[in-house]
Parts: structure tokens; sequence; C-alpha cells
């Protein structure tokens, strides 16, 4: 092989090793779903060591969270117009 496709051939090769690296340090971000959230949340709660008692209230209180809340609509007639 001559020089100059030596030269082609190493440069070549640092631009693939410089494209392939720069792809793999680079992971697609995005934001966590409520489900995932509620997971990583959990075990999270599993890995402290609390006693049985205090991770069940825990546990509990993250599931009552995640509940949506009954919104309901009182009719205007209804307010109160004590202050």
């Amino acid at each position: 092989m001559n020089t100059s496709a030596r030269l082609m051939l190493a440069a070549l090769t640092a631009l693939g090793i410089a494209v392939l690296s720069g792809c793999a340090n680079h992971p697609e971000l995005r934001p966590y779903s409520a489900e995932e959230s509620r997971q990583l949340q959990l075990e999270a709660l599993q890995r402290q060591g609390l006693s049985l008692q205090a991770y069940e209230q825990r546990r509990l209180a993250l599931l009552r969270a995640e509940q949506p809340q009954e919104v309901t609509d009182i009719p205007a007639n209804a307010r109160s117009t004590r202050g």
C-alpha cells in the first residue's frame, strides 16, 4: 500500500471511531412517566430498611397520593356569601 492509501485508511478509521463514540455517550433523555416515577419511589422506599409498620404506612401514603382527587362542582347559588 502506498502512503496516501494508508493515510486515507487512518483518517476513515479515526472518523468512524469518533462518530461511534459520540453516539454512545449521548443517550436519549426523556421525562419519566407517572408509572415509572411511582415504581422508582416504591423501590427507594424498599431500600430504606424501615420496620414493616413504617414501610406499610409510607407505601400506602405513596399509593393514596397518586389516586386522582374527586372534583365536584358547587352550584353558584350554594356558595356562601359570608366572609
